[in-house]
């Protein structure tokens, strides 16, 4: 199935399966750089967009366990520049994207600024005055202002910058070697990026790695995102009641459910519970799920932002036939008495 989707000669994606930690298929399929015919492989580093979040979530978990702050605290604790426009916002409502910060990467003026690099002071600057969508907590809008807003947290409360936070508490522990967060001046990829236009396939324009920070700047590999699903799964890193406190689908004022917890999606599919999450950056599309009770975990990561089908597409065909394969799994038999 997956060789019909990637074409050799183009750019392609890296795709892993594990189940209970164990790799079941890895693969890569294209090329890392067209030009240089450089083929893709699972061990190579890509964007990934908003797969960020669900680090940024872990990362401000990891200062709760510690007694640093509370996701119930107002975020003016932290950042006392940022105008509180009558509303109380928390650090949950960051985490649950329920606060009704817009979001920065739709605002207008957004693509006039976006090949420039940008402080984090400048960057939340950029979108603090903008009139709020709704009062805290009363609906769901996907906004990446509310994870920005939480990775200046972080490095209010630490006294480190973001990308060195987690470096040091949540890759370097989880031996996420091939991951780091992209910032302005970090080493060119090895692994390029490319989009559709009207000629084919093309480069993507450039713009500052400043700006996705929190919210989407996270580079990583298919390996390593293995190695993060294994500590999700065992509980490792953070305290089990963390893990489960992000994966709980978020409940709003008038007791609606969001679909969302702390950086993941909670979804089902074939009757069976999961956590999903997509991202999107110029040039690279992913999308990982994971299956709780299965053990089973997937993840799209494609250097490519306009490829059809879209890795959310592709993850959730391979998810489909995970699952019709368990539930037509013969049960193990009994042991003798």
């Amino acid at each position: 199935m997956l060789s019909k989707y990637f074409k050799p000669g183009e750019p392609g994606a890296a795709i892993i399966i594990s189940q209970h930690g164990s790799v079941l298929f890895r693969k890569t399929y294209g090329l890392a750089d067209t030009g240089k015919s450089v083929p893709l492989r699972p061990e190579l580093p890509l964007r990934t967009g908003s797969l960020t979040k669900q680090f940024t979530a872990a990362a401000i978990m990891l200062l709760a366990e510690q007694g640093k702050l509370s996701v119930s605290d107002e975020i003016g604790k932290y950042l006392p520049g940022y105008p509180a426009q009558g509303r109380y916002v928390t650090i949950e409502h960051l985490l649950t994207h329920t606060s009704g910060i817009r979001n920065y990467t739709a605002l207008p003026q957004f693509g006039a600024v976006m090949t420039k690099d940008v402080s984090v002071d400048d960057a939340i600057a950029f979108f603090k005055d903008a009139t709020p969508e709704f009062q805290p907590g009363q609906r769901f809008s996907y906004s990446n202002s509310n994870y920005f807003l939480l990775g200046a947290i972080i490095e209010k409360v630490s006294g480190m910058n973001y990308p060195d936070f987690m470096r040091q508490y949540i890759f370097q522990p989880l031996q996420m070697a091939d991951t780091d967060i992209e910032k302005a001046g970090s080493p060119p990829a090895t692994v390029l990026g490319y989009t559709q236009d009207r000629k084919g396939i093309a480069g993507v324009p450039y713009y500052s790695m400043s700006w996705p920070f929190a919210a989407g700047a996270l580079r990583t590999s298919v390996d390593d995102l293995v190695l993060w699903d294994r500590a999700v799964t065992a509980g490792t890193l953070l305290r089990r009641e963390s893990w489960e406190r992000m994966a709980t689908d978020y409940t709003l004022n008038g007791g609606k459910h969001t679909g969302y917890g702390y950086g993941w999606f909670v979804r089902t599919l074939g009757g069976s519970n999961a956590l999903e999450h997509g991202g999107d950056i110029g040039g690279f599309s992913a999308d990982t799920w994971r299956f709780p009770k299965e053990g089973l975990f997937i993840a799209v990561l494609a250097n490519n932002d306009a490829h059809e089908p879209a890795p959310d597409a592709v993850a959730e065909k391979i998810a489909k036939i995970l699952l019709r394969h368990e539930r037509n799994r013969p049960a193990a038999p009994l042991s003798s008495p």
